[in-house]
């Protein structure tokens, strides 16, 4: 009976290991696929960073260029203005202030238009006669 007793015991021993050794095999196939995973999050992990710190990279040259573009933009719209009134200065005439007076004249309610609101204007060239005089001016009404 003891020899049967261990004979039983050794199967059982015997089933005990082969369960435990496909439990170990299937843990062993999970623990390589998670690390599959892991090492697949990792990477798409930096390819993301990667990505941001490019995306921020381009968002400061993108920046830069605009700061520098307004810049330009402003210089610009300084030409025109100077443009504009020394165009205005030639149609004009060179108009003269009125004198000082101890009262102040009344401010007029009509406003220039905004230099940076008017497209370009090409100044008209003066059309000269063929003896070389000016043509007669124009009464402005």
């Amino acid at each position: 009976m003891k020899l049967d007793d261990l004979k039983k015991a050794a199967a059982k021993v015997q089933q005990d290991r082969q369960l435990a050794e496909r439990k170990a095999a299937e843990l062993r196939q999970k623990a390589k696929v998670a690390k599959a995973k892991a090492e697949q999050a990792r990477l798409q992990h930096k390819r993301l960073r990667k990505a941001a710190k490019e995306a921020k990279k381009l968002a400061l040259e993108a920046e830069d260029l605009v700061c520098e573009q307004n810049q330009v933009l402003e210089e610009a719209r300084k030409r025109l203005a100077k443009a504009l009134k020394k165009l205005a200065k030639a149609k004009g005439g060179g108009a003269k202030k009125a004198p000082m007076t101890g009262a102040r004249p009344a401010k007029s309610t009509l406003r220039k238009p905004a230099a940076d609101n008017l497209p370009p204007i090409a100044p008209k060239a003066e059309q000269t006669t063929v003896t070389g005089q000016p043509p007669p001016a124009r009464p402005t009404v």
